[in-house]
């Protein structure tokens, strides 16, 4: 009784500090174009990859006023639900020579998958089979782009439009930053989609918007982001979080959207880091939207932020509250995960929060996190109940691995009623013995877990990088088949053979976990333009393919410079630029698609702000 009223008065204090409130501006987004995914012939698909890791300093950056509970034990769990079923699942985008891969996937209810990572767009139709050419993002945003390179994709479906929307970053400093929205203006992902350009320096204050995380309500998209200063690592350079909410029917429709930007969300005096929207869990909600976070940074920590943006814009109720609780379960810091060749680590980063739903009066969510019991990466699990009450409660679990690594789940409803809690829970794994790939797992909301299902492993060991840490998210992608029963899609990690230039690369493998063999919805697909099928998949593990169509060239510069990369023809002249943007100091690599150019000579010439002069000879046969 009395560690229960000091716990009760401890969530009294932490809710009772003065806050600042938070902050509302208004913008007005008009359409700057229309692009056609069909239409997109010539695509360069340039890409800087950065070969060396940032230095990322001591694993705990933030120390806090408020000490986590002490002492507690693991959240003891019996592994006893029904194994998932592995349904369809393919090989999604290849390759395409950037890193991390930054998984996410959208599926709709007529069957369509899209799905994206850092560079590429993948689309098929599950019911055909039939997959269409991939495209870069930078051809899928050359209308309004400025041949800055495209970072961190996201995707989600909206069922109550039958639309989808496609987010992505450009620009790595203030002057260059800008977020692309892309909505598709029908159910169909190959066809007409209007491009948004949102402000990545959207409060003027010399700060670039980096890692998206996005959700809806019935009648908004929102999105979060956090500011960077320039030339700094995400660690140290976070400045704070910021929520965009904007009316998503007029993205559909081409029409200027009226958003909502709210900033300064704080604890404490301290702003509150990498908001994980809540999403829909059978259906979408409305009209609040719930954003979870907690101590990411901390060597171990119990706190969890409830962050709710309540009501529509324009409504008199429509503000920030932040709640801080107190979880019975303490996450930790997660280790890297190892790889069978021990000099290749992989970064698992902190422990935000990866993904999230609503459903049920519940939140359930996910991140990485240690395991103590072995020091291996793994999941956490977690379940909000009554987020809607003063004081909600926070239960944690920690999921069992003994020999495996798991790292950057998601997480989507399976259940079917308002009383049956279960989550498919997928994420990517790895092991001293077991090459990168991904697997899944089922949850109940009480700590329940069904055994993992190994969705597929990876045909070798990730090496891209100079620094003997290798890239191994920064997210995945899951998505509850609205239409079905019990169904939910995901896209996950996979290391595969890039091409003979990069024999040891990562790409997306594609998935649809069932709770049962009869869990699939049979419903007729209404959607018929797609074409042009892969024979195998599988073979076609670089982007662009085939693989000797690319061109790379290492570019070693003693500081980050401004770049301006142009491909010329035999007599000089300008045939395109390929990028012109910020790349970062040391060692890196360039590379572009040679497949969209006639037999020929050609010239690469690289100009910078340092005097950078470089002409590279390139013969396309």
């Amino acid at each position: 009784m009395k560690i229960f009223i000091s716990a009760f008065l401890f969530l009294f204090i932490l809710n009772s500090f003065s806050q600042t409130a938070p902050v509302k501006t208004t913008f007005i987004i008009k359409k700057q174009a229309v692009t056609n995914y069909d239409s997109i012939k010539k695509d360069y698909s340039p890409s800087i990859l950065i070969k060396e890791m940032p230095v990322q300093g001591p694993k705990k950056k933030e120390i806090y006023a408020y000490p986590e509970q002490q002492n507690k034990s693991l959240s003891s769990t019996n592994i006893a639900l029904p194994s998932l079923v592995l349904g369809k699942n393919f090989f999604g985008n290849g390759f395409n020579f950037g890193t991390p891969n930054d998984n996410d996937m959208a599926i709709s209810d007529s069957g369509i998958v899209v799905s994206v990572i850092n560079k590429s767009i993948f689309i098929r139709n599950t019911k055909t089979n039939i997959t269409l050419p991939g495209k870069s993002l930078a051809a899928f945003t050359t209308p309004i782009n400025n041949r800055h390179e495209e970072f961190d994709p996201k995707v989600m479906y909206d069922p109550r439009s039958d639309k989808f929307v496609l987010v992505c970053l450009v620009g790595y400093v203030d002057s260059t930053s800008k977020i692309i929205v892309g909505f598709s203006q029908t159910n169909s992902p190959n066809g007409n989609w209007n491009l948004y350009a949102l402000p990545g320096n959207p409060l003027n204050n010399n700060l670039w918007s980096d890692y998206p995380m996005i959700g809806m309500t019935e009648k908004e998209f929102f999105l979060s982001i956090n500011l960077l200063t320039n030339n700094s690592s995400w660690q140290t350079g976070f400045v704070e979080t910021l929520v965009w909410q904007m009316k998503k029917d007029s993205g559909y429709a081409g029409l200027p959207i009226h958003a909502t930007l709210h900033s300064n969300i704080k604890f404490n005096g301290k702003a509150i880091r990498n908001l994980c929207p809540a999403k829909g869990g059978k259906k979408l909600h409305s009209p609040n939207m719930y954003f979870i976070s907690n101590r990411n940074l901390a060597n171990q920590n119990d706190t969890v932020f409830l962050v709710n943006v309540t009501d529509t814009i324009g409504s008199p109720s429509n503000t920030v509250t932040t709640k801080a609780l107190i979880s019975n379960q303490t996450y930790y810091m997660p280790p890297d995960g190892r790889q069978p060749i021990a000099t290749e680590s992989l970064a698992t980063n902190d422990a935000r929060n990866l993904g999230a739903f609503y459903e049920n009066n519940i939140i359930q969510y996910v991140h990485n996190t240690n395991n103590p019991a072995n020091n291996h990466s793994t999941i956490y699990y977690g379940v909000i109940s009554n987020p809607q009450s003063a004081q909600p409660s926070v239960a944690g679990y920690i999921m069992p691995n003994d020999s495996m690594d798991f790292a950057y789940p998601n997480i989507s409803y399976a259940g079917n009623s308002p009383t049956d809690n279960t989550s498919i829970i997928s994420f990517d794994h790895s092991s001293d013995k077991v090459f990168p790939g991904c697997s899944a797992i089922r949850a109940d909301g009480t700590g329940n877990f069904s055994d993992v299902l190994r969705i597929r492993n990876g045909v070798n060991y990730i090496n891209l990088l100079n620094s003997g840490q290798e890239r191994w998210g920064d997210y995945s992608g899951s998505q509850r088949k609205y239409n079905g029963n019990g169904v939910v899609w995901m896209s996950g990690y996979y290391a595969c053979i890039g091409g003979s230039s990069y024999p040891k690369a990562h790409a997306a493998w594609v998935a649809e976990l069932k709770l049962d063999s009869l869990s699939i919805s049979d419903t007729a697909v209404s959607y018929v333009n797609i074409k042009n099928e892969r024979n195998n998949l599988e073979q076609s593990m670089v982007y662009p393919n085939p693989s000797h169509q690319i061109f790379s060239l290492d570019i070693s510069l003693a500081n980050p410079e401004y770049l301006n990369f142009q491909l010329l023809d035999a007599q000089g002249k300008l045939v395109e630029v390929l990028l012109s943007d910020w790349v970062k100091g040391k060692e890196n690599q360039f590379s572009f698609s040679t497949k969209d150019l006639v037999v020929g000579i050609y010239f690469l010439k690289i100009t910078g702000n340092y005097k950078t002069n470089l002409i590279k000879k390139i013969i396309v046969n």
